[in-house]
């Protein structure tokens, strides 16, 4: 883990260059209004929690996670194959039976050679039933994104700007259908990546941005950023889902920003959806 110092930074998303073209800005007026947010010292998980890990857990405890029990989970699949494509790339969503944490593609997968890679298809309470275990906590919003920025105030964690993004992050620039792609945009890596594979921020946390989004403790409420509380927020009091934060490997670059906040109910599932966890500092 890493020791992330008391202080405070701005957040929520100011209105800065570079955009993807295809942004819509007003699409994520729930990061508006910017503002301080003073946060105590914490720590974090240096890397996104792996199958390894999870395994793990599993093994000790029999845990059963809600993908299992449900008996399904959504998968990207190639978008001739999917229920839903995803616009302007080569993949797409599919529901498909028997998709889970060891099995990330459905029967007949496994994670043999992916032990290193964060663990996916696990819901809000299957993380927080390992955070328990390990004797830690989900992070956070607000612990989170501090600790997501590295210090810093642009649109991603490495600049205002998406060039080098495949530097820093693994993104959707290997399923894009465009060929206009420049090179330092490329992660190399089709699907998950091994956690630690693409260069930290400058608390020395890896994937902060894109591999997989990460669950945390906060209900989402759209406009909470105007009534939330300037010292160590936590989020609404109740509410119907959760905040992810992060983006994913199958998204765009709107996604992958710190500041992005998403909401999914806590039984969601689905292939690019993992965590990391938290502890106070003592």
């Amino acid at each position: 883990m890493v020791l992330i110092p008391a202080g405070t930074f701005l957040m929520g998303r100011e209105n800065r260059e570079g955009w993807s073209p295809m942004a819509d800005p007003q699409q994520f007026d729930d990061e508006l209004p910017p503002h301080e947010v003073y946060v105590d010292a914490f720590y974090i998980d240096k890397y996104e929690v792996t199958n390894r890990q999870f395994k793990e857990f599993v093994d000790a405890t029999g845990y059963v996670t809600d993908a299992e029990d449900g008996g399904s989970s959504w998968v990207m699949v190639p978008a001739d194959q999917a229920e839903t494509p995803v616009l302007e790339t080569d993949i797409g969503w599919k529901l498909v039976e028997g998709a889970t944490w060891y099995a990330p593609e459905g029967p007949g997968s496994n994670i043999t050679d992916r032990m290193n890679h964060p663990v996916v298809h696990v819901t809000w309470n299957d993380a927080n039933a390992y955070a328990k275990w390990a004797g830690k906590r989900l992070p956070t919003e607000a612990e989170w994104e501090r600790a997501a920025r590295g210090g810093t105030r642009t649109n991603w964690f490495w600049s205002d700007y998406v060039d080098n993004a495949g530097k820093y992050a693994n993104w959707w620039n290997e399923h894009r259908t465009a060929t206009d792609i420049p090179e330092d945009r490329f992660d190399g890596f089709y699907n998950t990546a091994p956690v630690g594979s693409l260069k930290p921020n400058s608390y020395g946390l890896y994937d902060t941005a894109g591999n997989v989004a990460e669950w945390v403790a906060d209900w989402y409420q759209y406009d909470y950023f105007n009534t939330s509380t300037r010292d160590n927020p936590k989020g609404p009091v109740t509410g119907a889902e959760k905040v992810i934060k992060g983006g994913f490997w199958y998204l765009c670059e709107c996604y992958i920003r710190p500041a992005n906040r998403e909401p999914r109910e806590t039984i969601r599932a689905d292939h690019g959806l993992g965590f990391r966890l938290a502890l106070d500092a003592k």
